[in-house]
């Protein structure tokens, strides 16, 4: 709810259990009043008669007022979310001003304020599809004005009360004859109470992303940043901050927040002398240009934030609800695929309308939002691809069970070894079969080929139909890996076009990975690459894409300059909300060499996330502990692979593997080939009670019991929002002899009911009430070795009172 008093000019934003509030004082400044937990059970406002004391008490410390907005001009010695430079003088010149040019000084008053339902942040998904909970939320639009200089500024507030979270964003228009440079940009600012100053974000590499870490805040800055056209391995755009010392991962009061954004993005914690605690979020500033055109618009991504009083358990829970309910988009669900049939028999595949309308979608033209009408596919209005059988995931929205063959055969693919691997796949009960990298151009090793998105004769000399028919006849969906925004230069695409890569005239091109990356600033580039894959899905029945991205920048130029930072991520969204608006069946998972596209803008377009290409699966225990801290699992995608890992070349036994797994979207990366009769039965066996449990694991809360960080264990437990059903999962990182782990007491149960404890046999291993397992919990795992696991499955037998 939002609550205006006019006498006073204040701003009660009223969610479940917090409230945030802003007034206008008597110069027609934004001010910052409060913000955290409400009184239980009461729904009052502030008056705004009661304001804080803020003394600028020294010439040399006069900048401390909170402003919602902090400006460049009168505020220099503090970071500020927006900086802008004006080319045009004001007329008339007050006597006694020098005609300084630039002008390097906004200054906005208040203008005006509505509330709206129909608001949208900047690069939101323009797609179409639906989330799982769509109804409208109020919006407070508070619009600001430079007295003198033609820029107007909006400071938008959307509320999801539920989750107590705000998502914040700016809107900035020019309104005069000249353009205005804009030199920095964040999309908010926060103020958080005095000594909100321990910190929890997550920091790391290539194969070792999430990686949890706690510090106090300086006086002064902390930057936690990544500079690139992905989000990134290094940082990931969340933070829990918190008092040191008072809170944890059941109690205390935590803010926290997170940028729906994937490109070059900078969160600044700043901690003044007088200890104020200032947040902002948003663009990077490092190498940051955005020229506001005369009469042009610009609406930055969001930021969304929040308070709790439920410590870190409680913050994450939040964010995980208010993705899967408000980010994550719905695909569109069809009818059955074929059951399997006798092996000798190949089918073929299902034809049918790719909209219910007749054929048509509106989709973005751009990345401003502006639309066409175009036809769906390029074969008169029909797509192909398989839907999905009775029992499958998707219907419930949960994420399949998938096989992939990168490991398997690596570049050393044929039609007949991926059949033979998909049989097998299907036989122990895998839902979607993805074909890695190698399949296209002259992509016989990662030295060539990017860029040629055409099915390659020498590895596939009948195209993809009879690999994708009996992928569809064993009642599995087909999925493809691709690389949109990469080439090789020994490739065809770069002989035709080297003009189409980020580089610099006359300065050396750096190749990662042997492939340099495309100048999304070009639309014909962005419209080669829709076409390419556009016509992947027009030709082929093909449910799933892996997105993959695999370096960082160098050597940014760019047709539009300083502006591809922006333009890049433009150009991704793009072309993925218009395949997913062509192909509404569609599923995509972001890959960016592992973790390095993750967040909540890819996520609002996107299915699934590849969390980290180290698959081993006790290192996969702290990638999977610093994720679960903003992101849900049910976009976790997670595999087992072989007993001894291809990333580490330790040895783990398949129970350790799978226990570990199927804390997220299981997957199976390991070679089938390599699996004997008794093996596969394994495989097939955790697979039977994934599927059996995977609605918890996906759909329900998360409650980190014990973290690695206590005892060298993790124990989670998943638990539907009902309390009727609940996951325990515990793994061993490291044990010490003599030492022992405590019972780690449940929670998020219902205390009279009684429940039992199967295993994954179905075998019921211990029946109590709720209280009993909320007090002590369950035994078993206290002198677990290293590599110690264990998954169960817990389920309400009789109600409580």
């Amino acid at each position: 709810m939002i609550h205006f008093n006019p006498e006073t000019r204040t701003f009660n934003l009223i969610l479940h259990s917090s409230v945030y509030a802003v007034q206008v004082d008597s110069q027609g400044r934004l001010v910052h009043l409060a913000w955290g937990p409400r009184p239980v059970g009461e729904e009052g406002a502030l008056s705004g008669k009661l304001r804080p004391t803020l003394s600028d008490h020294a010439s040399f410390e006069f900048q401390t007022r909170r402003d919602e907005l902090l400006t460049f001009g009168d505020t220099t010695t503090h970071e500020v979310t927006l900086k802008a430079s004006f080319a045009t003088l004001p007329n008339p010149l007050p006597d006694g001003d020098a005609p300084h040019q630039p002008i390097r000084d906004v200054r906005l008053r208040y203008v005006a304020h509505e509330i709206v339902t129909d608001a949208q942040p900047g690069f939101a998904p323009m797609h179409g599809l639906p989330t799982a909970i769509s109804q409208p939320r109020q919006t407070l639009r508070l619009t600001l004005a430079d007295p003198v200089q033609p820029l107007t500024t909006t400071l938008c507030y959307r509320l999801t009360p539920a989750q107590d979270i705000i998502e914040r964003w700016l809107e900035l228009e020019n309104s005069g004859d000249a353009p205005i440079e804009i030199e920095q940009l964040f999309f908010a600012a926060l103020h958080l109470p005095n000594g909100t100053t321990e910190l929890t974000s997550v920091s790391g590499a290539w194969a070792q992303e999430f990686q949890t870490q706690r510090e106090r805040l300086p006086l002064g800055r902390r930057v936690i940043e990544h500079r690139s056209v992905q989000t990134g391995h290094a940082a990931n755009p969340f933070f829990l901050l918190n008092r040191p010392g008072q809170a944890w991962e059941a109690q205390g009061t935590v803010y926290f927040g997170a940028l729906a954004y994937s490109g070059s993005w900078q969160l600044s914690f700043e901690q003044l002398h007088g200890t104020d605690v200032r947040v902002h979020g948003g663009y990077h500033p490092a190498d940051f240009g955005l020229t506001l055109a005369a009469g042009a618009q610009h609406k930055t991504p969001a930021m969304v934030c929040g308070v709790c009083e439920e410590g870190w358990g409680g913050a994450s829970r939040r964010l995980h609800a208010f993705t899967r309910e408000r980010i994550l988009p719905v695909a569109v669900a069809g009818v059955p695929a074929a059951p399997p049939e006798p092996q000798e028999k190949v089918g073929g595949t299902v034809r049918r309308p790719a909209t219910a309308e007749g054929g048509t979608v509106r989709r973005p033209a751009t990345a401003e939002g502006s639309t066409v009408r175009r036809p769906a596919t390029a074969e008169g209005g029909t797509v192909r691809r398989p839907a999905t059988a009775e029992g499958r995931p998707a219907a419930a929205g949960y994420r399949p069970i998938l096989y992939n063959s990168w490991e398997a055969t690596y570049f050393g693919i044929t039609e007949q070894n991926q059949i033979e691997l998909a049989q097998k796949a299907a036989a122990i009960g895998v839902e979607l079969f993805c074909l890695d990298d190698g399949w296209f151009g002259g992509r016989r090793f990662d030295v060539a080929g990017l860029g040629d998105w055409t099915v390659s004769p020498d590895v596939f000399p009948n195209g993809l139909e009879p690999l994708i028919a009996e992928v569809n006849r064993l009642g599995m969906d087909f999925g493809l890996w691709v690389e949109p925004e990469m080439v090789n230069p020994d490739s065809d695409l770069y002989r035709a076009h080297p003009e189409w890569v980020l580089h610099f005239p006359g300065r050396p091109r750096t190749e990662a990975r042997c492939q340099l990356i495309l100048d999304f600033g070009r639309e014909e580039v962005v419209e080669y690459i829709f076409n390419a894959l556009d016509s992947l899905l027009a030709q082929y029945n093909i449910a799933f894409i892996k997105w993959d991205m695999n370096r960082n920048v160098s050597e940014p130029g760019s047709v539009v300059g300083k502006a591809i930072w922006q333009a890049h991520v433009a150009g991704v969204y793009g072309i993925i909300d218009r395949l997913r608006a062509k192909y509404p069946h569609l599923t995509i998972e972001s890959c960016s060499g592992g973790g390095g596209r993750i967040d909540l803008g890819i996520l609002g377009r996107t299915d699934q996330v590849w969390t980290s290409d180290n698959t081993d699966a006790l290192d996969r225990l702290r990638i999977q502990e610093g994720f679960s801290l903003a992101y849900p699992a049910r976009v976790m995608e997670a595999w087992v692979t072989h007993e001894k890992n291809h990333q580490t070349g330790r040895f783990h036994e398949l129970s350790t593997r799978f226990d570990v797994a199927m804390r997220g979207a299981l997957g199976i990366g390991a070679s089938l080939n390599g699996l004997d009769e008794a093996e596969l039965k394994e495989y097939a066996s955790y697979i039977a009670f994934y599927k059996r449990i995977r609605h918890i694991v996906q759909g329900g809360n998360l409650y980190r019991l014990e973290r690695l960080e206590e005892a060298d264990a993790s124990t989670l437990l998943y638990v539907l929002p009902d309390g009727s059903e609940a996951v325990y999962s515990a793994v061993v990182h490291s044990h010490k002899l003599g030492q022992f782990r405590r019972m780690v007491p449940l929670r998020g149960l219902d205390p009279s009911a009684t429940y039992e404890v199967l295993d994954r046999y179905q075998k019921v291993r211990l029946t109590a009430t709720g209280y009993e397992l909320m007090v002590q919990g369950i035994g078993g795992d206290e002198d677990g070795r290293s590599g110690h696991s264990r998954t169960l499955h817990i389920r309400l037998v009789e109600p409580g009172k």
